[in-house]
């Protein structure tokens, strides 16, 4: 199978994962309640995919040194707790108070962000794409958020949702800029085995503050979420990444937005309305707009 081909399948799996983790975040942070105690539940069964993968690929023998310290490691740890320690749980009070089809939509914003603080920060070039990419995108928010349909819950708690989507995306934005760095030196599976454990020990007293209340639904759902997203999901868009370049990866990987409004309302009954997928529509056309011109 060609690669472009085999790329653009990866790609739409990748989409998937990721959307189905959102629906299942979704359900799981709902009956845990607290954001913190979420993002740690999701972890173990990631963490141990990743390392299991790393083995197989025989770059599990990085680790050791890698943890030694250096500036290697010090990035790392940065950008996860930029990323996933904050950007994560931010996505998980999204999730809880706004839901999946506006939660997520919001957040993907992030690459357009990535791309402002590469600007800021790398020295990149700001481009005709990137100012239409994230006008197009930021108007996206608006629709999705703007009178949302009182199916989906309180307006005042979907605002709260909304800004927490809003800054999850920047902290991931500026995250990724970080891990850019990171990966320069470092195989792509040893940093997302790295933050899976970091993630783990930093969120571990909120996950152990809220053990009595988490039921077997929820544990299920947060475990089962963290192995599509964290795990199958972000090691696929590593491969996928290799494969068909950033700009398509990114492109095709778009998708996931509008994949999970469908689920959302397949699997959680989510009563989003036409405003909702068309503001989706338009952030996912900024994302797109920003990559290609």
């Amino acid at each position: 199978m060609p690669t472009l081909i085999m790329g653009v399948v990866v790609a739409t799996f990748t989409s998937l994962f990721w959307a189905l983790a959102a629906t299942l975040y979704r359900k799981a942070v709902v009956d845990i309640e607290d954001p913190l105690a979420t993002n740690w539940f999701r972890a173990p069964l990631a963490l141990g995919f990743m390392a299991a993968l790393s083995w197989s690929l025989g770059e599990l023998s990085e680790v050791p040194s890698l943890l030694q310290g250096g500036w290697s490691l010090a990035w790392i740890l940065l950008a996860t707790t930029l990323a996933i320690v904050l950007g994560d749980t931010l996505y998980m009070a999204a999730l809880r108070d706004a839901g999946v089809s506006i939660g997520y939509p919001v957040g993907y914003v992030y690459p357009l962000y990535a791309s402002l603080f590469a600007v800021a920060l790398l020295g990149e070039e700001v481009t005709l794409g990137l100012a239409l990419g994230l006008g197009l995108a930021l108007s996206g928010i608006w629709v999705t958020s703007f009178n949302p349909p009182r199916g989906l819950g309180d307006r005042g708690r979907i605002l709260k949702g909304v800004t927490a989507a809003v800054a999850a995306g920047l902290c991931w934005g500026l995250g990724s800029v970080v891990y850019r760095v990171a990966v320069a030196a470092v195989d792509p599976v040893n940093v997302n085995l790295v933050k899976l454990a970091f993630l783990i020990a930093v969120t571990s007293p909120f996950a152990w503050r809220s053990r009595l209340r988490v039921g077997k639904e929820a544990l299920g759902c947060a475990f089962l979420g963290g192995l599509m997203g964290l795990g199958l999901g972000d090691w696929l868009f590593y491969v996928c990444l290799s494969m068909i370049g950033v700009a398509r990866a990114v492109t095709l990987t778009t998708s996931s937005p509008l994949i999970s409004i469908i689920l959302a309302r397949l699997l959680l009954r989510e009563r989003a309305g036409l405003r909702q997928a068309l503001g989706a529509l338009m952030i996912v056309s900024g994302v797109t707009v920003a990559v290609w011109l």
